[in-house]
């Protein structure tokens, strides 16, 4: 009986103790996400240079936070775009202890391209052919349509025909490529692809919460397209001109980030077949994801539309503000940034049809001399004329001539009261149609000394420098606007002499 009690005792006191044993022998259940798992469990990802397969692209061990970034198709345009800043924030991640890991679909040939274009290193790159990865993750494939079983073969391979790559070899994978077209071109325009349409617009029509975007010295050729450089000068074959555009700074201006993405496009259609080894992929979209050390979620995102990459596409890398400080988070690229500045009179609609009125300069030459001719006008007025305008360019720093009714001429007046300048304002009349023979033999006279027939005119230290948007005509000056925004305007306000 005693014995019996004994082991009882003795079995009891060892089965207290289990559980402590079993947190001394017992490795630690893993703490990490799902999605770290998924990743780090992959078998589809391979080395971009050696096309050999690559398993736990996280090393056990890690000590660092990990910015893993699954990217579509290495021959998508939102891939070299997303890579540009990720690469220019490489160095401030490496200062941080994160790791940057990019996946992205194709093979060993897209990915040489692809590194050689972006200047990404191989150490930062991992290849997944057939985006196994994003199925596994589920990542976005665009509205999932199908072809409708009345359209024929004949048709789909008509419709290939127009689209890179054009009509696969195998008869049996010509709706499947139909198909993934079917969705990519649907999610170009905005089905099933929310964002898109907005950031398409925002290419061409600017934003000012966005910083520069193209290099003063950064040149785009597109057959016979050539842009830059910088966003300027543009030439269409023989046609060459300068955006109106051009003298703005700080912020991303129109065409401008449009025109990196047309760079991008003529990369990939110029190497379409080594970039997009397979076409099924082509409308599956790519995430971002940060981990901690355990492999703990931080950050996600997941992108379902094309030039969709972020959340946050006016500054992509916003989401690393906590980690790498905001300097670099928010302007990666380093390009000039202040919104476009607090002085933003001389800007918008106005400018590039006030550029466009030197399009009908001969015209309004012609009419110009007539109307003053038609009022009568004597030599004596045109000579009284001339020395009332000497004398008052003479008199004041800088003067203007306008028309009351004028949109350009108010512009002119907002732009001067924007940089506190003083000046005198000498109003001709309230438009061109309702003037005097006085007021028009003046204009006659502002013609013959300047050279340029509309109005409004600037005079500064007794310079033409032009109107508000269009230049001098001896091409010295470049015109009111431009002047401001190359802080000329300031300085001459400020008490310096023009130049």
């Amino acid at each position: 009986m005693i014995h019996q009690r004994s082991r009882t005792l003795l079995f009891l006191a060892a089965a207290s103790l289990l559980p402590q044993i079993n947190a001394f022998s017992a490795p630690a259940a893993s703490t990490a996400s799902p999605i770290y798992n998924t990743i780090q469990s992959a078998n589809s990802l391979l080395d971009p240079i050696s096309g050999t397969q690559q398993t736990s692209i996280i090393p056990q061990d890690n000590k660092r936070k990990s910015l893993v970034v699954l990217l579509p198709q290495l021959g998508e345009f939102d891939s070299s775009e997303y890579v540009e800043f990720l690469t220019a924030a490489q160095p401030s991640l490496e200062q941080n202890d994160i790791d940057l890991r990019i996946i992205g679909i194709g093979g060993t040939t897209a990915a040489s391209n692809f590194m050689k274009f972006t200047n990404l290193s191989p150490e930062n790159l991992y290849i997944d052919p057939n985006g196994e990865l994003h199925k596994e993750l589920e990542l976005a494939c665009g509205p999932e349509f199908s072809v409708p079983d009345g359209v024929s073969n004949d048709v789909c391979k008509f419709f290939l025909r127009q689209l890179p790559g054009g009509v696969p070899e195998e008869e049996e994978m010509v709706r499947p490529v139909a198909t993934a077209w079917l969705n990519y071109m649907a999610m170009c325009a905005g089905i099933g692809a929310p964002g898109t349409l907005r950031e398409i617009l925002r290419g061409y029509f600017g934003d000012k919460k966005a910083p520069e975007r193209f290099r003063d010295d950064d040149v785009v050729k597109a057959g016979f397209i050539t842009i830059g450089p910088g966003v300027g000068p543009t030439s269409i074959g023989p046609v060459k001109y300068n955006q109106w555009f051009s003298d703005e700074k700080g912020y991303q201006r129109p065409v401008e980030l449009a025109t990196i993405r047309l760079k991008n496009m003529v990369e990939v259609l110029t190497k379409w077949d080594e970039y997009v080894s397979n076409t099924l992929a082509i409308s599956r979209r790519g995430a971002t994801y940060l981990f901690d050390e355990d492999g703990n979620e931080l950050y996600s995102y997941k992108s379902r539309g094309v030039l969709t990459y972020s959340e946050t596409m006016p500054r992509p890398l916003t989401f690393l503000s906590p980690y790498i400080g905001e300097r670099v988070a928010l302007n990666p690229l380093g390009l000039a940034d202040n919104g476009g500045g607090e002085l933003t009179r001389g800007r918008g609609v106005l400018k590039p049809a006030g550029k466009a009125m030197k399009l009908l300069s001969i015209l309004f030459k012609l009419e110009n001399k007539l109307q003053a001719k038609v009022l009568g006008a004597e030599e004596s007025d045109y000579t009284a004329a001339r020395k009332e305008i000497e004398d008052t360019i003479n008199q004041n720093k800088i003067v203007i001539y306008t028309y009351g009714l004028s949109p350009f001429s108010a512009e002119t007046t907002a732009v001067l009261d924007e940089v506190a300048a003083d000046y005198k304002n000498v109003e001709v009349g309230l438009e061109w149609f309702l003037l005097d023979k006085e007021k028009s033999v003046l204009r006659a006279e502002l013609l013959e000394m300047t050279g340029q027939s509309s109005l409004p005119h600037v005079f500064i230290d007794g310079k033409h420098v032009g109107g508000l948007f269009t230049g001098s005509s001896d091409g010295k000056y470049p015109g009111l606007a431009s002047l401001k925004e190359s802080g000329v305007l300031q300085e001459v306000v400020d008490g310096d002499s023009l130049e």
